[in-house]
């Protein structure tokens, strides 16, 4: 394939200029944090710096109401929560975040986490996370559509309840008489 425009050779005074600002290759218009454009290689540009993801998870403050409302315990099988969070115990979106986090401003409040005993492959939490089905039929879980304020849970402490958003509950007497025993 032959080229039908030829390139342009740069001038000696603009590759004196690009060798005193710092380019380490004055025969390129390539510099370090250059952009790569169409059409040009991204071996030569420089890699892009790596932003800092953003916080996309609950205060400490609305962690702390979920721990306080839980009493400190697995609301899956009412063991007490000692450790590390992450690794002995962690705090349970019912309704997911997503693999980006979310917009929805409800997200993040206190009716819509649950504290677990385990972490996403330990425990109660791994638990809910391979047993979808049954943790949306007791609460641990919810679908994206529908508002962790207006779904029951079933909480080993407390029985069937309703989450609020100031880290409370209210007792909820279920269509369906199910058990804490028969849930796990």
């Amino acid at each position: 394939m032959e080229r039908r425009t030829p390139i342009a050779r740069m001038s000696a005074k603009r590759r004196a200029a690009f060798a005193e600002q710092g380019n380490p290759n004055p025969f390129s218009t390539l510099t370090n944090g250059a952009a790569v454009g169409r059409g040009m290689s991204p071996r030569l540009a420089a890699p892009a710096p790596k932003r800092r993801p953003g916080d996309t998870g609950p205060t400490a403050a609305t962690v702390a109401l979920a721990w306080q409302r839980d009493g400190g315990r697995c609301v899956r099988c009412g063991g007490v929560l000692t450790g590390v969070r992450g690794l002995d115990f962690s705090v349970q979106h019912r309704r997911a975040r997503g693999a980006g986090g979310t917009t929805r401003s409800d997200t993040n409040q206190a009716h819509n986490l649950i504290v677990l005993c385990g972490s996403a492959t330990t425990g109660c939490h791994h638990h809910v996370e391979r047993h979808r089905a049954e943790a949306r039929e007791f609460g641990w879980a919810i679908r994206q559509a529908d508002d962790p304020a207006a779904m029951p849970v079933l909480h080993a402490a407390h029985g069937w309840v309703l989450l609020t958003v100031d880290g409370a509950f209210n007792n909820h007497t279920p269509n369906r008489d199910l058990t804490y025993q028969e849930a796990i």
